[in-house]
């Protein structure tokens, strides 16, 4: 499988996840589930980010590295790796929450949290709505990564 099929590969199941992790089974174990799918969903989008660098990384014939070094620190310089390196820079771009929200899966508490709330009087819990939801942001970010794909790609190809 070529590193493009697989990048989409990885995107598509992490649609499946996200999509998944709305669907309650109205059990005990539907939060523990929302919480699995998310965290999934974000494995899945780090191995696409690593992927889609992969892809770059063979056609400008660089060394076996991370996403993270290739990302950072590019052995040479790529208008593709540039595009994505500004887009990190900034702290409201999608790139950015996505390696925000990676850093957090690596970290001892994990990405995905329990729906925090407070109990009204007749014991009808309200959710607290301040951030968005983790499988919202990563909703927003899968839209983001697949809007940015064929633009990045088909300056590749150029090369």
């Amino acid at each position: 499988m070529s590193h493009r099929a697989r990048t989409n590969q990885l995107l598509y199941q992490a649609e499946l996840l996200l999509a998944q992790s709305a669907v309650t089974a109205g059990d005990e174990h539907d939060m523990a589930r929302r919480m699995a799918n998310e965290e999934g969903a974000l494995v899945l989008l780090e191995l696409a980010l690593s992927s889609l660098l992969d892809e770059f990384a063979v056609v400008a014939r660089w060394p076996q590295d991370g996403w993270r070094e290739r990302l950072t620190a590019p052995p040479t310089p790529v208008a593709e790796i540039e595009q994505l390196r500004i887009l990190l820079e900034r702290p409201d771009s999608w790139l950015s929450q996505l390696v925000s929200d990676i850093d957090r899966l690596h970290a001892e508490t994990g990405a995905a949290r329990r729906e925090e709330g407070r109990v009204r009087g007749d014991g009808l819990i309200i959710a607290a709505a301040a951030n968005a939801s983790l499988v919202e942001r990563l909703t927003e970010v899968l839209a983001a990564f697949k809007a940015i794909l064929p633009g990045l790609r088909e300056s590749s190809v150029e090369w």
